[in-house]
């Protein structure tokens, strides 16, 4: 197609194709991975105990450095979140509408737990707030109360959080596999993982309420307040989505026993119990198998046969282990 310009020299012939439709599929798929909030671009589905063990057991028993989580469904209401947001609640004293949780924070917050924080010295040593890690991992595994998102070295471990000891499944369950792709987001150092949990910064907006509609003036001075003290951000768009570090530092017996590692995800805002995924995905390899649950009651078969103490009864109790060893004695 031919134009002229106001002299009436011709211009360069215009392929028609400038002029098509745009291609909105290639724009969906990109809309769609940025906006993605439960890792569904990566799904799998794994309907064979065959297919199990060539995309999970065997990248293990070959020695890839992957890492795995069990959930025994797949929910669109029970996210990788962190179990201390899990119950929001928790997390204001006051009628703020936001608060910021960072190392000073979670400090005050494990203080306030009756014995808590006297229990964990008694055992282990002096908590201190620039050295946190350690307190953190302890507290994941026996308060059930941290940051961190458990995953384990082996997925063996992750099968087991997924089956629970269950002869009969009604839904399929789901195992998380994560791969570094820099090595900059991996520490098996615990001076990096206590850096990283001093500068740990998240904002916890409390689900909107009545007063927040009819007040809204109100509401943005609760939010500009704790902002102003959020690493510097200027606004809550500036933290969307988090950036994950994986923390590779054992500290306690059940933690050595799962083969256990910690996602920490940091540096955002959390609306709800949904988060987006875009830069957790740019820096590691996160998939989900769904795994079928008409094989679950083999794959707890050859749970039992090839790793019997990694029954979750066992997984979770290191005592009942002994106690069973004992009666074979």
């Amino acid at each position: 197609m031919k134009f002229q310009n106001k002299f009436g020299a011709s211009l360069p012939e215009t392929p028609l194709s400038a002029f098509r439709t745009p291609n909105f599929a290639k724009f969906g798929e990109i809309l769609e991975k940025e906006l993605d909030f439960d890792f569904h671009l990566d799904k799998k589905r794994i309907t064979s105990v065959s297919e199990f063990e060539e995309n999970l057991l065997k990248p293990y028993l070959q020695g890839e450095r992957i890492f795995y989580r069990g959930e025994r469904k797949d929910d669109i209401t029970r996210p990788l979140l962190p179990s201390i947001f899990r119950k929001k609640e928790f997390l204001f004293s006051s009628a703020n509408r936001v608060n910021l949780v960072n190392a000073d924070f979670l400090y005050s917050y494990y203080s306030k737990l009756g014995d808590y924080l006297k229990l964990y010295e008694s055992i282990v040593g002096k908590a201190d707030v620039n050295k946190m890690y350690s307190f953190l991992a302890f507290s994941q595994h026996y308060l059930g109360i941290s940051p961190l998102i458990d995953f384990s070295k082996s997925p063996y471990s992750a099968l087991s959080f997924a089956l629970k000891d269950r002869e009969e499944y009604k839904e399929d369950i789901l195992i998380y596999t994560l791969e570094i792709k820099d090595d900059s987001d991996y520490t098996n150092s615990i001076e990096t993982a206590d850096r990283w949990i001093k500068d740990y910064s998240v904002l916890v907006f409390r689900d909107i309420t009545r007063l927040d509609i009819e007040s809204p003036f109100e509401a943005l001075e609760d939010y500009k307040t704790i902002l102003e003290n959020a690493k510097g951000k200027k606004s809550p768009f500036d933290m969307n989505t988090p950036s994950a570090k994986l923390i590779d530092v054992p500290t306690n017996d059940l933690m050595r026993y799962q083969q256990g590692v910690f996602l920490l995800l940091d540096d955002f805002s959390l609306v709800g119990k949904q988060y987006l995924t875009k830069k957790i995905r740019d820096d590691f390899n996160v998939k989900k198998w769904l795994i079928s649950k008409d094989i679950c009651p083999e794959l707890y078969k050859m749970l039992l046969d090839e790793n019997p103490y990694y029954s979750y009864k066992y997984i979770t109790n290191l005592n009942l282990i002994a106690q069973s060893i004992k009666k074979d004695i």
